[in-house]
């Protein structure tokens, strides 16, 4: 992230008030772009650090890198994934596809978030859009930062209002008056006593603890459905499927199992593939502040990340969409939690998972926000975070949450910001700057053949992005 202050340093930890971004800039002690930095020179920044009374820069380990990103990717869209495969098949043979593409997608979604740390290591910048910048076009830097801006936005507005939503629900049993249970109030008081208090944090390393715990929400979720699947409690005449709010139902594919993805309906499944593995918002986040090793590079630490984050996250994919369509069939809900039964006590556990799992990933989501709103005002947006941040956590949160208090419905507007500047930030331009980085043979760049298939597979992932982004925008108009 950008310092957006003398003396604060990528994510908001103080730092010496003359020393430049951890990605990028000379200046005494610190390297410059794409040169190799030295264990002693990472000692000498803490130890200045020290000596101006400042806390040392606060790193993310592999490990807690890895924990964020996975809770960065999987939140409650995971849920609707079984009724995307509903959307095209209701034989079981259909989930063979399925899980493929899922797979395709996570590998393709990996790529993109790799390729733009890259263009930030090469660089020397420390956000998307000053990469962008850099490499592209100087006058459209805008872009990427308006898209990177609007989808934190929205995501953060949708999670108020399912918040809002699961909690009024929990709670309605108890028979509290309305100004204490109803959604509003519970809005209101969750912001004030929960989210506030994390996304005031301005690094991503305190995060990894609460991450852990939505990540074990996560994980309750998908052992609640796999027992769910193999206990027969939904199968027909098991103990649960009267209660269920819609039987299951299967048909028998007539031909292959990939011969089901032959019908238009797999492009719903495909509009919500695109962007099942969004965290690109906070790629250059993740790798500014992932502690270097001992030579001072990120590269190889942060593929690591890449590659157990985003595969972490696939397999949890999987197991979701394939537990809960192996379940109902094209009985799925558009939020599979909703196909089990009411009184379904495991259900409902795993229905306040999700709640522990929106808050969890919340703070990660509004970082964003507040570094693309601080960065669009330039100097003054700096200034003003550097002196009273609270403030500027306060009014962009306030903000949010008076949005979603006015709204009950925020389909189409996260559907299309979705389709449109989440495919643009995972497919359209990390490839644009690794193309245009090695077409100015900026920083060491690869030789032979593997230069060539890396740039046959950007050129490639741009047409898809264009595409996926046609289908997910008809997707949208089609509602």
């Amino acid at each position: 992230r950008l310092p957006v202050g003398p003396g604060f340093s990528l994510g908001g930890a103080r730092q010496p008030a003359l020393a430049p971004p951890l990605c990028g800039g000379a200046a005494q002690q610190w390297p410059a772009p794409g040169a190799r930095a030295t264990a002693s020179a990472v000692a000498a920044a803490a130890a200045a650090a020290a000596a101006e009374g400042d806390e040392p820069v606060k790193y993310s380990s592999v490990g807690q890198s890895v924990v964020n990103l996975v809770k960065n990717i999987v939140g409650a869209g995971m849920l609707s994934l079984p009724s995307g495969v509903a959307a095209f098949s209701g034989s079981p043979s259909a989930l063979v596809p399925a899980v493929a593409l899922t797979v395709l997608f996570g590998l393709l979604s990996a790529y993109g978030f790799v390729l733009i740390a890259d263009s930030c290591n090469r660089t020397g910048k420390s956000t998307y859009q000053d990469a962008w910048a850099s490499l592209v076009s100087p006058g459209s830097k805008w872009l990427p930062a308006f898209a990177c801006f609007a989808n934190a936005a929205v995501g953060c507005i949708c999670f108020s209002m399912i918040l809002g939503d699961c909690l009024s629900l929990v709670l309605s049993p108890l028979g509290l008056p309305i100004a204490v249970a109803g959604r509003n109030s519970v809005m209101v008081a969750l912001t004030l006593v929960v989210l506030f208090p994390l996304c005031r944090l301005r690094s991503l390393a305190p995060l990894a603890k609460f991450s852990v715990l939505g990540n074990l929400s996560n994980v309750y979720i998908c052992f609640f459905i796999l027992i769910r699947l193999f206990d027969g409690a939904y199968a027909l005449g098991g103990p649960l499927v009267a209660a269920a709010p819609v039987a299951p139902n299967f048909v028998v594919a007539a031909g292959s199992a990939w011969s089901t993805a032959a019908h238009p309906g797999v492009t719903v499944l495909l509009s919500m593939l695109g962007t099942a593995f969004l965290a690109h918002y906070n790629a250059a986040t993740f790798y500014c502040q992932l502690a270097p090793d001992a030579s001072g590079r990120r590269d190889e630490r942060f593929m690591q990340v890449s590659v157990l984050g985003f595969s972490a996250a696939a397999v949890i994919l999987c197991i979701v969409m394939y537990g809960g369509f192996a379940t109902f069939g094209s009985s799925s809900a558009g939020l599979i939690l909703n196909s089990y039964a009411a009184k379904d006590g495991l259900a409902i556990v795993a229905r306040l998972c999700v709640v522990a799992s929106l808050i969890t990933s919340y703070p990660m989501v509004f970082f964003s926000v507040r570094e693309q709103f601080c960065d669009g005002l330039g100097d003054r947006g700096r200034e003003l975070w550097a002196s009273r941040p609270d403030a500027v956590t306060v009014g962009l949160l306030g903000a949010i949450t008076a949005v979603a208090l006015r709204l009950t419905n925020l389909g189409k507007v996260a559907g299309f910001a979705g389709a449109v500047f989440g495919i643009y930030l995972i497919y359209i331009a990390p490839p644009l700057m690794a193309l245009r980085a090695l077409q100015r043979n900026i920083g060491e760049q690869p030789k032979g053949w593997k230069r060539t298939a890396g740039a046959v597979v950007q050129v490639m992932l741009i047409p898809l992005g264009i595409a996926l982004s046609a289908v997910g925008t008809y997707q949208v108009l089609m509602k």
